[in-house]
């Protein structure tokens, strides 16, 4: 069966834009500039044939179209997570190898606790208290949580903010193809929500 499929970098660029509603914000967690994000959502528009936003000069709102699009778009790549979650030996049967900054976890604040218990309180994760960029480039770890800064080309970086007196930026880093599994959306989800 031949399927008519616009470009999927298409509908990735799409996707996050609209749930963001920013391709700035789309940018940094698909890993490329907000430039190719806007125009990867102009060129899937162009094949679909329909606006998908209204551009404003410092936001995105989603035309009716989009609005009505994003949610097959959505279970569609729940979809293809799921089975790729469910068909990769890899990830099958085994915890998910995440890698926390010791400084993010020493503070004993209110703040610390929460992360600790959001990255700790998860049967399918295992922690390990580490810093070291090169244990997720050698395939040690499959996610890393450390203090913001630096670049980092080839990987999927998802940026927050920690709470507490310092209000400390973080990135969690991990490999493209890992991007957006279930564990990945739920943590998070469990990180965002302990911040």
């Amino acid at each position: 069966m031949s399927y008519r499929l616009p470009p999927l970098n298409g509908l990735r660029a799409f996707e996050a834009a609209a749930r963001h509603l920013s391709f700035t914000r789309a940018a940094d967690e698909l890993s490329v500039t907000p430039g190719a994000v806007s125009q990867q959502v102009k060129s899937l528009e162009g094949v679909l044939g329909i606006t998908l936003f209204r551009r404003l000069p410092r936001s995105l709102i989603l035309t009716e179209e989009g609005e009505a699009y994003l949610p097959s778009i959505t279970s569609a790549f729940d979809l293809i997570s799921r089975a790729t979650e469910k068909s990769a030996p890899a990830l099958r049967g085994r915890k998910l190898r995440l890698g926390v900054a010791p400084r993010l976890l020493k503070p004993a604040t209110a703040a610390a606790r929460k992360l600790r218990q959001a990255a700790v309180g998860n049967d399918a994760v295992m922690l390990k208290l580490t810093d070291d960029l090169a244990e997720l480039l050698n395939g040690k770890l499959d996610m890393l949580l450390r203090a913001a800064g630096g670049s980092h080309p080839g990987l999927h970086v998802d940026r927050l903010v920690l709470a507490g007196a310092d209000a400390t930026p973080a990135v969690l880093l991990t490999f493209p193809g890992l991007a957006g599994c279930r564990e990945h959306r739920r943590l998070i989800r469990r990180l965002q929500e302990a911040t």
